[in-house]
C-alpha cells in the first residue's frame, strides 16, 4: 500500500520543478515523510530488541515480545491512518483547489456573461447600421453595375463616335407586346388617340411615378383600332430599359424599323434616311424613356435626336417616362394639350382590376379598406391581387400589409413590374435625385407625414434641411412626391412612403425636430368649448390629425424618453372630444404611461373613458374611470378625483343605474365643496336633474335643473348652461308642454353650435325630433332625426346611432312606410348586438314586432312583442325599462284586441296605463291606453249584443 502511494506521487511529480508541484501535495508529503520517520524509529527499536541471538537478547525478546508486538500494531495503525489522512487531506485540498478554480471560472462567466450581453446591444445596433449600410451599397452595386454595363457595351461595340458603329450582338426584342388589360383608364386612352389622329406629326409623353402603368396605357393607345387604320404595320416599339448605352439606343431604334445590320459609323443618319425616304406615317414608342435620358453625359445627345424625330412630318411618337416633367422641352414641340400625369386609380376600376386577377375577392368587405391602404396604385393591386389569386384571403392580406408594408410586395429577383421594391428603388437611382444631397433626406421626413406636408410648414418641420425646396422640386420631378388638387399640400404614395422608412429611416436629429412641431400642434388641443380660438384651433387640427395620429403614436410606440408624447397624447386626445371621439391615440399612451411608470397614466386613463363615454361605451368608460379616480386619490389630486366621479355617475345614469348615479353625484358635490369648486357642484346638480327626469319625477328634475342653470349663468360655466337648457327641453316635453320644450330646445342647440359641442348639438337634434314626433310632425321630425343620425355616425357613437335609426323608424311606422323601416330596424338591431345592449335590442324587437303588426301578421307580431317585453324585463347590469314593458303591452293589447280576445287585451292595456302612471311618463302615453280600453270594451260590448 505505501509503495503504491510512493509510486502514485513520484508519477504526480515526475518532470516538474518545485514550483510547479502543488502546495497542498507537498505540505501532505511532509506530513506523511514525518509519520514513516516515527514508524521507522519503532522499527529501528524492535530491531536492536530482537537483532542478536544470545540467551541475553533470546531474554530480552522473550521479556519485550508484547511490547515489540504493540509497537507493530502502532507503527501499522499509524501507517494506515498516514496513509489515509494523505489521501483524504490530498483530496479535500483538491477540492478546495477545484472550488477555487470553480469561484474563478464563475466569476469568468459571469464577466464574460456581461460581455456577450453588451456584446449582443452592440451586434444587434451594428446589424441595424449594417443592414441599412447594406441596402445602402446594394444600390450602389446596382446603380455601378449599370454604369458598367454601360462601358462594356460601348467597349464592345468599338464606337468610335457618339452615334454609329457597328451593330451590337444579341440585341433585345423590338416585337410590340400585346394588347394589355387595363382599368379606369379610357378617357385617358380616348383623349391620347384623339391627340394622335387630329395631326399630322404628334409627340406625346405618359408621365407619372413608377407602378402607374404607363407601358400599359401607352400600349392600349397602340394598339387602338383607329391607330392601327392610321398607322397600320408602321408601328415600332423602342424598349428603352435595354437601352444602357447610346449605341445600343441607336440599334433598338434602327432595329424597331427594320433596318439592316449596318457598319456605319452615321448609324442614326441612316435612320432619319430612312424615315424621311418613306411616304409611310410613322409611330414610334419609346417605353420606359428615362433609361436613356439618365445617362447624364448623353443626355443632350437625347434631346437633339428627339428634337431631330419631331421635325420629321410623317413620325409620330410617344414615350413613357417616370417623372412629371417633359424632356427636351426647349427642342421639341410636344402635342397640347400635354397629358397629364398618370395618377392612382379611383375605387371602382381598382376593384375591378384586383377582382379581374382574383374574382374569388368579388364583393369582399375588406377590398376597398386594402386598396385605400395601396393608394390604388396598379402595380401594388396587381400584385397583392396575385397573392390573393393563390389562396390568401383579402382580410388576411390587410393584415400583412399592415405588418409588413412594401416587402410583402417584392421579390428580390424580381424585376419592376413584379417587385415594388424595384420599381421605387429605380426613381430613386434618377440622376436628379442621386445629385441632390438633400433629397433623401426630404423624403425621409416626408415619409413620416401619411397625411402629407403643408408647404407653408415644410420650413418649420425640417429645419435642418437647409436646400429643402430644390430638393422638393427634384422629388416632383420624379414623381416621387406630388401636390395635393389646391397646392398647398406635398403627398407621397402609400407604397412609396413605405419602402422610404423601411430602406431610409429618419436621422434622430431630423426626427426629434420633426416631433417637436407636430408637439407644438398638438398642444393647442387643450382649448376647450368657449375658447375663443376654438374655431382655428379646430381648423388646424383637423388638417393635420392623419400626421399627429402617425407621429404621437410612433413616439409612443419606440424607445426613448415618452413623457412629451404623453403630455402631445393628452392634448390632442382633448382636441378630438371636441371633434371626433376616438380611442386610438390615448391607449397607445396608456401603454406608453403604463411601461415607463408615468405620473400620466391617471390622466391618459380619464381621458380614455371620457372618450368611451362619448362612444355611449359605458361599462368600458367605468373601469377606465375607477382605475383613474383611485390613482388620482393616490397622487392627492383630489380635484381630478372628484370630475372622474363625475363622469362615472353619467355612465351610470345613462346605463339607467339611477340609485348609485345619486350616490356618486352626491359624493362627488361633497368634494367639490370641499375644494370650493362651484362649477363642479353646479354640474353635479344638473346631472342629478337629469336623472329625475328619466325618472319621471318631472317637478323634482324641474326645479333641480332650473337651480342649477342659476348657478352655472352666476359662473359663467357656458357647457353646463347648455347642457341644463337640454334638459329641461326634456322635461318639458314630457309633461305635453311643446311649444315650451320647442323654445328651450332652439336656446339649448344655439348654445351647443356656439360652444363647437358636436355631441350636445346632436343630443339637441334628437330631442327636436322627439318634441316633433309627439305632436305628429313626422316629416319635420324625420328630418331633425335624419340630421342627429349624420352628426352621431361622425362623432362615431354606435349606440346612439343606433337609438336615433330606431327613432326613425317609429316615424316611418307612423307615416305607413313599413318597407323602409324594417331594414333600419334590422340595421339598429345588428349594431345593438355588436354592442351587447340589451335595451337597444328589445327596442329593435319591439319595432319590428310593430311593423308586423301594422302589416296584419299577427302571429309574428305577437311572438316578437313577447321576446321584446322579456328582455325589457331582465335585469342586465341594472338595465331595465319599465316603460319599454308597457309600450310591448300597448302593442300586445292593440292584437289582441283585433283577435277579439278582449279580456287579456283590456288586461295588458291597464298594465300599460298603470306604468305609464307609476313612472310619470307622457300625458299621452296614458291617453292612448285609454283609448285603447275604450275600444276594446266597446268591441266587446258589441259582440255580446251581438
Amino acid at each position: 500500500q505505501t509503495t503504491s502511494l510512493l509510486i502514485v506521487i513520484l508519477d504526480t511529480v515526475k518532470g516538474k520543478t518545485e514550483k510547479e508541484i502543488p502546495d497542498y501535495l507537498k505540505r501532505g508529503v511532509q506530513k506523511l515523510s514525518a509519520s514513516f520517520q516515527e514508524i521507522l524509529d519503532d522499527l529501528r527499536i524492535i530491531e536492536k530488541r530482537t537483532g542478536k541471538r544470545s540467551a541475553v537478547g533470546i531474554a530480552k525478546s522473550i521479556l519485550y515480545h508484547f511490547d515489540n508486538s504493540e509497537k507493530l500494531k502502532g507503527c501499522s495503525t499509524r501507517l494506515d491512518w498516514a496513509i489515509t489522512e494523505f489521501q483524504v487531506t490530498s483530496k479535500v485540498e483538491s477540492c478546495l483547489k477545484d472550488l477555487e478554480r470553480h469561484e474563478e471560472l464563475r466569476k469568468e462567466l459571469q464577466e464574460n456573461r456581461t460581455a456577450i450581453l453588451e456584446g449582443q446591444g452592440a451586434i444587434k445596433e451594428g446589424q441595424t447600421k449594417l443592414q441599412v449600410d447594406l441596402q445602402s451599397g446594394h444600390e450602389k452595386i446596382q446603380d455601378g453595375q449599370a454604369r458598367i454595363q454601360e462601358y462594356l457595351a460601348e467597349i464592345r461595340d468599338a464606337v468610335k463616335e457618339k452615334i454609329g458603329g457597328n451593330a451590337p450582338s444579341n440585341l433585345p426584342s423590338t416585337v410590340m407586346p400585346a394588347n394589355p388589360r387595363i382599368f379606369g383608364r379610357q378617357s385617358y386612352i380616348d383623349k391620347a388617340v384623339k391627340l394622335l389622329l387630329s395631326t399630322g406629326s404628334t409627340r406625346l409623353a405618359i408621365l407619372g411615378p413608377g407602378g402607374m402603368g404607363k407601358t400599359s396605357v401607352a400600349l392600349k393607345i397602340v394598339h387602338n383600332s383607329k391607330v392601327i387604320a392610321r398607322f397600320k404595320n408602321n408601328r415600332r416599339w423602342v424598349p428603352c430599359e435595354q437601352a444602357t448605352s447610346m449605341p445600343l439606343f441607336i440599334e433598338l431604334l434602327a432595329k424597331s424599323l427594320g433596318l439592316p445590320p449596318s457598319t456605319s459609323n452615321d448609324r442614326f443618319g441612316e435612320i432619319i434616311d430612312a424615315l424621311e425616304g418613306s411616304d409611310a406615317l410613322q409611330f414610334i414608342l419609346f417605353d420606359n424613356f428615362e433609361t436613356i435620358w439618365d445617362i447624364e453625359e448623353d443626355q443632350s445627345t437625347v434631346a437633339d435626336i428627339l428634337s431631330r424625330l419631331a421635325s420629321i412630318s410623317s413620325v409620330s411618337f410617344i414615350l413613357t417616362m417616370r417623372g412629371i416633367q417633359h424632356p427636351a422641352s426647349d427642342l421639341v414641340d410636344w402635342t397640347s394639350p400635354r397629358l397629364p400625369p398618370l395618377t392612382p386609380l379611383e375605387m371602382e376600376p381598382a376593384q375591378d382590376a384586383f377582382v379581374k386577377i382574383s374574382p374569388d375577392s368579388e364583393g369582399d368587405p375588406h377590398l376597398p379598406e386594402l386598396l385605400r391602404e395601396l393608394d390604388c396604385m396598379p402595380l401594388a393591386i396587381t400584385l397583392m391581387a396575385k397573392l390573393a389569386e393563390v389562396g390568401e384571403t383579402v382580410q388576411e392580406l390587410l393584415s400583412q400589409w399592415r405588418q409588413e408594408q412594401v416587402k410583402l410586395l417584392s421579390r428580390p429577383d424580381g424585376d419592376r413590374r413584379s417587385s415594388i421594391e424595384v420599381s421605387i428603388r429605380l426613381s430613386l437611382m434618377s440622376s436628379s435625385v442621386r445629385t441632390n444631397t438633400d433629397a433623401i433626406a426630404l423624403l425621409s421626413v416626408l415619409a413620416r407625414l401619411p397625411g402629407g406636408a403643408s408647404l407653408t410648414q415644410l420650413s418649420t418641420i425640417c429645419p435642418s434641411i437647409s436646400g429643402w425646396k430644390a430638393a422638393l422640386r427634384v422629388l416632383r420631378t420624379a414623381a416621387l412626391v406630388y401636390d395635393s388638387p389646391d397646392k398647398t399640400v406635398v403627398q407621397m404614395l402609400s407604397p412609396i412612403r413605405s419602402y422610404i422608412l423601411l430602406h431610409h429611416p429618419l436621422e434622430k436629429g431630423p426626427l426629434q425636430d420633426l416631433r417637436a412641431a407636430y408637439y407644438a400642434l398638438a398642444d393647442k388641443g387643450k382649448a376647450y368649448h368657449g375658447d375663443s380660438d376654438l374655431d382655428d384651433v379646430m381648423t388646424e387640427l383637423q388638417k393635420e390629425e392623419t400626421n399627429l395620429d402617425a407621429i404621437i403614436i410612433d413616439a409612443l410606440s419606440n424607445a426613448g424618453d415618452k413623457e412629451d408624447a404623453l403630455v402631445a397624447a393628452l392634448a390632442y386626445s382633448n382636441y378630438l372630444s371636441l371633434t371626433q371621439p376616438r380611442v386610438n391615440v390615448i391607449v397607445a399612451a396608456i401603454r406608453a404611461a403604463r411601461d415607463t411608470g408615468s405620473t400620466q397614466l391617471p390622466d391618459c386613463l380619464q381621458s380614455y373613458g371620457d372618450t368611451l363615454r362619448f362612444q355611449s361605451q359605458y361599462d368600458a368608460a367605468l373601469i377606465a374611470l375607477e382605475e383613474a379616480r383611485d390613482k388620482f386619490t393616490l397622487l392627492g389630486d383630489s380635484s381630478s378625483a372628484a370630475y372622474c366621479l363625475w363622469s362615472i355617475a353619467d355612465a351610470l345614469r345613462v346605463r339607467s343605474r339611477y340609485d348609485e348615479a345619486c350616490s356618486v353625484l352626491e359624493k362627488a358635490m361633497r368634494h367639490f365643496n370641499d375644494l370650493n369648486d362651484p362649477v363642479g357642484a353646479s354640474e353635479c346638480l344638473w346631472n342629478l336633474g337629469a336623472i329625475y327626469e328619466e325618472q319621471g319625477n318631472f317637478e323634482l328634475a324641474q326645479s333641480t335643473l332650473e337651480e342649477a342653470r342659476s348657478q352655472l349663468v352666476e359662473q359663467g360655466a357656458d357647457l353646463g348652461i347648455a347642457n341644463c337648457l337640454r334638459a329641461l327641453g326634456r322635461v318639458y316635453r314630457a309633461q305635453g308642454e311643446y311649444e315650451a320644450a320647442l323654445s328651450i330646445a332652439e336656446e339649448a342647440k344655439f348654445a351647443h353650435i356656439e360652444l363647437h359641442d358636436q355631441l350636445g348639438t346632436a343630443h339637441t337634434l334628437k330631442l327636436f325630433s322627439d318634441i316633433y314626433y309627439d305632436q305628429g310632425r313626422y316629416s319635420e321630425a324625420y328630418s331633425a332625426a335624419d340630421e342627429a343620425r349624420s352628426a352621431y355616425v361622425k362623432l362615431g357613437d354606435k349606440l346612439a346611432t343606433a337609438f336615433c335609426i330606431m327613432s326613425i323608424c317609429d316615424i316611418l311606422l307612423k307615416q305607413g312606410r313599413y318597407d323602409e323601416a324594417r331594414p333600419l330596424v334590422e340595421e339598429a338591431e345588428d349594431a345593438c348586438q355588436k354592442l351587447a345592449d340589451d335595451e337597444g335590442i328589445a327596442n329593435s324587437r319591439r319595432l319590428l314586432g310593430d311593423i308586423y303588426r301594422m302589416q296584419g301578421d299577427y302571429n309574428k307580431a305577437y311572438s316578437l312583442l313577447e321576446e321584446a317585453k322579456s328582455l325589457f324585463g331582465k335585469h342586465h347590469d341594472g338595465f331595465s325599462s319599465s316603460l319599454g314593458i308597457a309600450d310591448c303591452d300597448i302593442s300586445l293589447g292593440k292584437i289582441l284586441r283585433l283577435q277579439g280576445r278582449y279580456d287579456k287585451a283590456i288586461e295588458l292595456l291597464e298594465e300599460a296605463r298603470a306604468i305609464f302612471s307609476t313612472q310619470n311618463s307622457k300625458k299621452s302615453d296614458a291617453a292612448e291606453c285609454n283609448e285603447e280600453i275604450e275600444s276594446a270594451l266597446k268591441a266587446q260590448s258589441n259582440c255580446g249584443q251581438s
